[in-house]
């Protein structure tokens, strides 16, 4: 049984990358050399599947299976750009979880036209693997996400006060601005908002911090 189990019978010979489209394979395995010749049985799978999420941003979770006797299986779950944050004049794809994935050049922004915008979300310099953990940052990806198409067409993009609250306020295509405020009573807030804008009347700025009491002036 000793010679059997250090033969080459169980050395892994394979690895395969599933649902990867962010990285090349190799830039996976360059991560785990030492995979390949080592005994199956020996492979620590959370080192390696720990070594992978750590080395690489835009992967959320990796999951190893062994496939004996010698063939090893990766599979990744990739992270998605949900949101981009302006600061100064840089731009950077952001995921659910406040995970910076990306720095983008302007020229760019319009690969990207079905993701908020949003300014004021940081006042320093952010780095691509950083996690941002301003809830209202967050909370701007749900409340976009429950827009409806024609909301989220006349929506321009979106800025966090500088105040206590950390107020959510929406820019609209012609100018005008929605005081949001955080996510409670989200769906209130958006019944309110779409009855508003049916009307016809004259106004500047929409507050719909207090649904029971919204301000139009």
């Amino acid at each position: 049984m000793n010679f059997f189990y250090n033969s080459e019978y169980f050395k892994v010979k394979n690895i395969d990358i599933e649902e990867n489209t962010h990285y090349k394979n190799e830039e996976i395995l360059d991560l785990i050399p030492e995979v390949i010749g080592a005994n199956i049985f020996e492979i620590n799978k959370k080192t390696i599947e720990e070594t992978i999420t750590g080395g690489l941003t835009w992967v959320k979770e990796a999951e190893l299976r062994k496939i004996f006797p010698d063939r090893v299986i990766v599979k990744l779950t990739e992270r998605k750009p949900e949101l981009i944050i302006v600061y100064k004049n840089d731009y950077f794809l952001m995921d659910g979880e406040g995970v910076i994935l990306d720095r983008i050049t302007e020229k760019n922004l319009n690969s990207y036209k079905d993701l908020l915008l949003i300014k004021n979300a940081v006042s320093y310099n952010i780095n691509v693997g950083e996690k941002i953990a301003k809830k209202n940052a967050l909370s701007c990806i749900d409340i976009y996400k429950a827009f409806d198409i024609e909301m989220k067409n006349i929506i321009n993009e979106a800025r966090l006060e500088d105040n206590i609250s950390g107020d959510i306020v929406f820019e609209t295509t012609d100018g005008k601005e929605i005081i949001f405020g955080d996510s409670s009573n989200t769906v209130k807030k958006i019944e309110i908002l779409k009855k508003i804008l049916e009307e016809e009347m004259d106004y500047n700025v929409i507050d719909i911090r207090s649904p029971e009491s919204p301000v139009l002036r």
